[in-house]
């Protein structure tokens, strides 16, 4: 008898809607998108047809984002 092991609900219940980072962060749906498509915006995983978003990957992605000036924006 063979057992699968089942999706594990943690991960799956800790994934963020693009619609909830939206709103946390700010900005839109359309610009998480386009984030995604350039790739600039945090790391992703595709159900299907639908983006969702790790915590870890969006706390990364925050952090490096953090800059001590503006002139290290541009570098």
């Amino acid at each position: 008898m063979s057992s699968t092991a089942p999706a594990s609900t943690h991960l799956l219940d800790s994934l963020i809607t693009p619609a909830t980072l939206a709103q946390r962060l700010g900005t839109t749906e359309r610009s998480l998108s386009e984030w995604r498509i350039t790739g600039r915006g945090p790391k992703f995983i595709r159900i299907g047809r639908s983006p969702r978003y790790r915590p870890e990957a969006v706390d990364e992605w925050l952090l490096s984002q953090e800059h001590g000036s503006t002139s290290e924006e541009a570098a």
